[in-house]
C-alpha cells in the first residue's frame, strides 16, 4: 500500500511545528498551512490544511493503512488521487493531481453519509460542502488535518470534488469537475466515498535495559598494549565514530573549524545509546606534538569535564575524548 503523501505539521491558528517528527521528513515545496473553523451543523469543520509534501512520518502513528481513491476528471479521467487515514486525534485527507492536471478549488465533505449536502433530486451540491478551498495559484497537492472528536465515530461519508484544469505548454486546454471516485450520489455522475476510522491499538512501551560502559572517540591507540584508550587527530567537520568497550558503536564526535583558536565539539549518540546520569560523563583532553603515548588519565583531563555534548574549547592537532557511556543490551529475562 503507497504511503499517504502528506506533509504533517500541526497549525493551531498560527503554526505549531511538530519537533518530534522533524527529522523523518523529506520535505518538498514548502508552503504555508492555515486552520478552517468548524462545529456542527453548516459551519465549516475544524481542519488543517497545507501544501507541502512528504510521506507519513512513522510519529504520526497511523492506525491503518492509507486509503486511496482515483481522482475523476469529467467522470472518464484519471486527474489524481485522494487519500484518507487516521490516528488517534486526527483525520487526513489528501488531494494529489497527477500528470498535466492542476486543481483551481476544492470543497470537501467528511461526515455522516445522511449528511451529504444534496438538492431536491439527492444530487450532491459541492458549493454547500463545509470545507472549501480557492486557490490564487494552480496546485498540485493539498490536504486537510480534521480532528476525529469533530466527528461521527464508526464509517463516514467522504465526498472529495475539485475543481481542476488541464495544462499544457502553460495553456489551459481543458476545465472539469473532478470527485474522489467511489458510489454515485443522486442522478448525476458525481461520487462520495466510505472511510471506516480505524482505532488505534495501545502499544506498551518499550523497554530499554542498558549496560555501563567506557567509550573513547576513535583513532590511534595511546599504547600499543594493554590499555585499549584512542586519542583522535583533529579533523575538521567529518564526524569520528566512538566505541564503548571498544567494539560498540555509541555516537560519533564531530570537531568545527578553527575559529580564534576555539574548536567546538559535537557529541552525538547512536544505536540508543546515552551518557550516563553522572556529573562528569564527558572528559576531553587537548594535546599538542608530538601525540600522547602513555596511558590517559581521564580522570586528570583538563580541557573540558562535565556533562555538556557541544563544548567549544581550545584547538589542538590531537584530543583525548573520554564518555562514561550507557550502551543498550538486551534485558533480562
Amino acid at each position: 500500500m503507497r504511503k499517504i503523501v502528506l506533509f504533517f505539521a500541526f497549525f493551531a491558528m498560527t503554526a505549531i511545528a511538530i519537533t518530534s517528527c522533524s527529522n523523518d521528513l523529506n520535505l518538498v515545496d514548502e508552503q504555508s498551512a492555515e486552520v478552517l473553523s468548524l462545529t456542527d451543523g453548516d459551519s465549516d469543520v475544524i481542519a488543517t490544511t497545507g501544501t507541502r509534501s512528504v510521506e507519513v512520518p512513522s510519529c504520526l502513528n497511523p492506525c491503518r493503512d492509507v486509503q486511496e481513491v482515483r481522482l475523476l476528471a469529467g467522470q472518464h479521467h484519471e486527474a489524481g488521487k485522494v487519500y484518507v487515514v487516521n490516528n488517534k486525534e486526527n483525520l487526513y485527507v489528501a488531494y494529489e493531481t497527477s500528470g498535466d492536471w492542476k486543481m483551481k478549488a476544492i470543497h470537501l465533505f467528511v461526515g455522516a453519509c445522511d449528511k451529504l449536502p444534496v438538492n431536491k433530486p439527492g444530487n450532491l451540491v459541492p458549493g454547500q460542502f463545509p470545507i472549501k478551498i480557492e486557490f490564487g495559484e494552480l496546485q498540485t497537492y493539498h490536504y486537510f488535518e480534521i480532528p476525529l472528536d469533530e466527528l461521527p465515530e464508526g464509517c463516514l461519508c467522504i465526498a472529495a470534488h475539485a475543481e481542476v484544469v488541464k495544462v499544457v505548454e502553460g495553456k489551459v486546454v481543458q476545465s472539469e469537475t473532478a470527485f474522489g471516485e467511489g458510489e454515485k450520489v443522486g442522478k448525476n455522475w458525481f461520487m462520495k466515498f466510505d472511510y471506516c476510522i480505524a482505532i488505534c491499538e495501545d502499544v506498551p512501551p518499550v523497554e530499554l535495559c542498558y549496560n555501563d560502559e567506557t567509550a573513547w572517540a576513535a583513532g590511534p591507540r595511546y599504547v600499543e598494549k594493554g590499555n585499549w584508550a584512542t586519542y583522535t587527530p583533529y579533523v575538521a567537520n567529518t564526524p569520528i565514530n566512538v566505541f564503548a568497550g571498544q567494539h560498540y558503536l555509541v555516537g560519533t564526535v564531530t570537531f568545527s573549524e578553527v575559529v580564534d583558536g576555539k574548536v567546538t565539539i559535537t557529541l552525538a549518540a547512536l544505536n540508543g545509546a546515552r551518557l550516563q546520569d553522572v556529573a562528569e560523563s564527558v572528559k576531553i583532553q587537548g594535546y599538542d606534538a608530538p601525540p600522547p603515548s602513555s596511558n590517559p588519565a581521564p580522570g586528570q583531563f583538563k580541557t573540558y569535564k562535565g556533562s555538556a555534548t557541544t563544548v567549544t574549547v581550545d584547538a589542538y592537532p590531537y584530543y583525548g575524548i573520554h564518555l562514561d557511556a550507557q550502551r543498550v543490551v538486551d534485558c533480562a529475562e
